[in-house]
């Protein structure tokens, strides 16, 4: 592209970039993704904080929800 005109290479770098376009609509795809993912994570961790607060034992919590009973140990640290 080094010896091309200005007006060329413009124009040229106006053109439809497949790879490019497939590769941003990859990420946006990929993004909404995670988005859920992230929503259906926090939903779960709502979910088992008030698990906890009426007294439920992590292996019911665990059952409901599919958190590991790590994760909802470390739940319970979080609320005190």
């Amino acid at each position: 592209m080094g010896k091309m005109s200005i007006e060329i290479r413009e124009e040229v770098l106006k053109w439809p970039n497949s790879f490019y376009d497939r590769g941003k609509k990859e990420g946006i795809e990929q993004g909404i993704e995670e988005g859920i993912e992230q929503g259906e994570r926090k939903a779960k961790e709502q979910f088992a904080r008030k698990l906890l607060q009426k007294g439920m034992g992590h292996a019911e919590i665990s059952e409901l929800t599919g958190l590991s009973d790590k994760e909802i140990i470390k739940l319970e640290d979080q609320n005190g």
